[in-house]
């Protein structure tokens, strides 16, 4: 057998791709469970059920994940560290600018999101049709 000599270049790019793969794994299998919470509760969700709706492998699911319940914690931390981030953001804003302005960014922000996403506009409309404002 020839020994083969692989570049530090491709071993840098077979990494790069595998943490990529690694990463779809995880976000196909967070989307799952949050579809199929949708119509069950987390206990009646099995982990078959799981990866044949994400479309991975059982040894795919348990290379990134011990549980279920580890999939719903690791997306909770992570979505408490973005709001952490755009708090922080927004408050060093405020200390720069001052609130008047900040305010009005946030309002206007707001208001592009809404406006952008058919199910927001149309949720916004029937609160303004609701409250008269």
């Amino acid at each position: 057998m020839t020994k083969r000599n692989i570049s530090p270049k491709s071993l840098k790019n077979l990494y790069q791709s595998n943490q990529e793969a690694n990463q779809l794994t995880r976000e196909s299998i967070e989307t799952a469970l949050l579809h199929l919470m949708e119509k069950k509760e987390l206990p009646q969700i099995s982990i078959s059920e799981l990866v044949k709706k994400a479309g991975v492998s059982r040894n795919a699911f348990y290379r990134n994940y011990k549980s279920k319940e580890e999939i719903l914690e690791l997306a909770y931390e992570r979505a408490s560290q973005q709001w952490m981030h755009k708090w922080q953001d927004l408050q060093d804003k405020v200390h720069k600018n001052g609130i008047p302005q900040t305010f009005s960014d946030f309002l206007h922000q707001q208001k592009d999101k809404v406006t952008d996403n058919p199910s927001l506009a149309n949720l916004s409309q029937w609160w303004k049709d609701k409250t008269g404002r």
